[in-house]
């Protein structure tokens, strides 16, 4: 359930090594299909990870572990910072290559690399960096969701689940696979906007585990442009990060305007 681990820089991370030297949303009626109404396969969900009251409680989550490609032989260190409402700075050090980063302080997103630089987001990639960005995004609440529709029991990752299409206000749309048998939510399907264009992505969750009063999936394998990228959670702390942790770096705050 954490927020974040935002696709848009696991993408730009792979496509660099593999280049480089309230309330809940409104949703159509499931009424007559036999399915679940998507606003209790999301509560159910929210029910196995800990409850909404543990969820609200915790204020921000410092995460790190190992970010590999493994057709690449390449293994690298990441962290994850996120904080209320929607902060959050994502970090992968690669060796041989630099340190990735990727931010968003609840306005401005960006993302800097020791390739091409520093970069300020816009449009579709500072939209979805602010989806990703929202920490209680695992609660689908209409502040960010239009609206959520239960569309079909199938097999995702060789589990049965429930197929969820979630629409964000500003129209993008994402399908999320709920697990019958528990509840929790065990992948995503959605198009992606990286600087190589519009790519369709599949992310895998996996190996859930409680850390304190929350289960968080310690695995996400990531499937897009034909290469495939792991993330693997080892520690997550709640409540520790510095407001300061969000700040722009002094490369990025010298692309703002004067």
């Amino acid at each position: 359930m954490l927020p974040g681990l935002p696709c848009r820089v696991l993408l730009v991370a792979a496509l660099l090594l593999l280049t480089a030297p309230a309330g809940r949303a409104q949703q159509p009626s499931d009424a007559g299909s036999g399915l679940p109404a998507a606003d209790e396969v999301v509560a159910r969900y929210v029910t196995a990870i800990g409850g909404a009251d543990a969820l609200r409680a915790v204020q921000s989550i410092h995460a790190s572990g190992t970010f590999s490609v493994p057709a690449q032989g390449i293994v690298a260190a990441f962290e994850l910072f996120t904080a209320r409402p929607a902060r959050l700075l994502y970090r992968v050090t690669v060796p041989g290559v630099g340190r990735i980063e990727n931010g968003y302080d609840g306005q401005l997103g960006w993302m800097v690399n020791p390739i091409s630089g520093p970069e300020l987001l816009r449009g579709p990639q500072l939209e979805e960096l602010a989806d990703d960005a929202w920490f209680d995004a695992p609660l689908h609440e209409s502040d960010r969701i239009r609206s959520m529709e239960t569309l079909e029991e199938t097999v995702f990752d060789g589990r049965r689940a429930y197929k969820v299409r979630v629409t964000f206000h500003t129209g993008r749309e994402q399908f999320e696979y709920f697990d019958v048998a528990t509840g929790l939510q065990i992948g995503t399907e959605s198009v992606r906007t990286t600087p190589q264009g519009r790519v369709p992505t599949v992310s895998i969750l996996r190996d859930y585990r409680a850390f304190g009063p929350l289960l968080q999936a310690t695995t996400v394998v990531q499937r897009a442009m034909g290469f495939e990228q792991i993330v693997t959670l080892s520690s997550c702390e709640y409540d520790t990060v510095a407001d300061a942790t969000f700040a722009l770096p002094p490369e990025v705050m010298a692309l703002l305007p004067r």
